[in-house]
């Protein structure tokens, strides 16, 4: 087996972000800070040479791989790169649910491996499947780089995975901000995390 580098992308800034709205399934466009982010990061990206491009199917993820890939190259969409489903929370403002479903919300936050969804998915789930993603990328390529935009739950799912964490960890993963750039390295069967945070222009080696 070669080597596979993959950059798991967060979307950027959105308006429900923005406003303090969960997101999960449902969906809102990129602020102009947003799409002005992803234009820097697409201008580093831009130096690197992707043999695949995924997005989740959320329309805030395609926006901005679309930002991301200004030459022509296929995105393809991948479900199981969607944020975590947040069941009756999704499209709520925070305060309101702090009001409504205090201590489950407190428990998502603060004791995540005692969180229990209300209608939506576990953190498990979530893991299982972007799990599963990286694995058929895996057997798909052998070699080269890929480019994945997805979601701050979903990375952080996958990371606890990779690095063999506990579910109570999954807030310690590092900082997953919009247009946040997670590599991940997959060499002679091993996968390892080198970069997780902000980049712009050369603050990453390649």
């Amino acid at each position: 087996m070669g080597k596979i580098e993959f950059y798991f992308v967060r979307h950027g800034e959105t308006e429900w972000n923005k406003d303090g709205r969960l997101q999960g399934w449902l969906d809102s466009p990129l602020t102009n800070k947003g799409r002005e982010s992803t234009r820097k990061l697409s201008d580093f990206l831009q130096m690197l040479d992707f043999d695949a491009v995924y997005s989740s199917i959320s329309g805030r993820a395609l926006e901005t791989a679309r930002i991301l890939m200004e030459h022509p190259i296929e995105i393809q969409t991948d479900e199981r790169l969607q944020e975590i489903q947040l069941g009756a929370w999704q499209g709520q403002y925070i305060q309101r649910i702090l009001k409504e479903d205090r201590v489950r919300y407190l428990n998502y936050c603060n004791r995540p491996e005692k969180y229990e969804p209300n209608g939506g998915e576990s953190f498990e789930q979530v893991s299982t499947r972007m799990v599963e993603f990286l694995k058929d990328c895996i057997s798909s390529y052998k070699n080269g780089r890929i480019l994945v935009v997805t979601h701050a739950v979903a990375i952080r799912c996958l990371l606890l995975a990779i690095q063999h964490l506990s579910i109570s960890q999954i807030w310690e993963t590092g900082e997953i901000e919009g247009t946040s750039v997670t590599k991940i390295i997959v060499e002679n069967k091993e996968i390892r995390v080198e970069y997780i945070g902000r980049i712009f222009h050369n603050q990453l080696k390649t």
